[in-house]
């Protein structure tokens, strides 16, 4: 069995490469499985970083190519920092997929974002934490409902149940994203105190 060392070089060789496939996904996972468990949160912390950092470069390359071959490397990072437990960047990248989708799907219509999809990604965003994200998925899964409160082309959706599931799952998270922008305006003007105070008790 190659040795962990050996396997990380492997690794960042394929993703160097653009090896965006299901090879590359399991070499990363062999590397997590065999590294010693104490060891296991640095590991994790310098691939998010890797990741992270050739994740941008690759999107940045591939902004021209055509839309499939877009998605497929959204999905391949997606999973990627699924599997290093990056829930932020992972949860980044399905929103801009779904973005990307919905923006495209006018003229290709197999792209076209379900509102139970926002939904699942709205919900799995609110499990998170990350309210200000839910938020903006919840209302991009409005979008199908037309003024009466029904929905084009989705007949799941008649009886507004599913509608008025998001429209709670919102305002939860706007209610929780202000409380938490609070909260931090309160913890920077502590600070600042503390500051000033410390400032002003020190000896001259």
């Amino acid at each position: 069995m190659e040795d962990v060392s050996q396997q990380i070089s492997s690794f960042c060789t394929l993703i160097k490469l653009k090896r965006f496939d299901d090879h590359t996904l399991r070499t990363l996972q062999v590397i997590l499985e065999s590294k010693d468990g104490r060891l296991l949160p640095q590991l994790r912390k310098r691939l998010k970083e890797f990741l992270r950092s050739e994740s941008l470069i690759a999107i940045r390359q591939i902004a021209n190519k055509p839309i499939g071959h877009v998605l497929s490397v959204l999905d391949f990072f997606v999973r990627a920092f699924a599997i290093v437990s990056d829930v932020e960047s992972c949860l980044v990248l399905r929103y801009e997929a779904l973005v990307m989708r919905d923006s495209k799907s006018i003229s290709y219509l197999d792209l076209r974002v379900s509102c139970t999809e926002w939904l699942k990604f709205a919900q799995d965003a609110f499990d998170n934490g990350f309210y200000s994200i839910t938020s903006k998925a919840c209302e991009n899964a409005l979008l199908p409902f037309d003024v009466k409160g029904g929905a084009r082309g989705d007949n799941l959706l008649e009886n507004g149940a599913i509608m008025n599931k998001i429209q709670i799952l919102r305002d939860i998270a706007i209610r929780l994203s202000a409380t938490h922008a609070g909260m931090l305006v309160i913890c920077l003007v502590l600070l600042s105190m503390r500051d000033y105070l410390v400032f002003c008790t020190r000896p001259e």
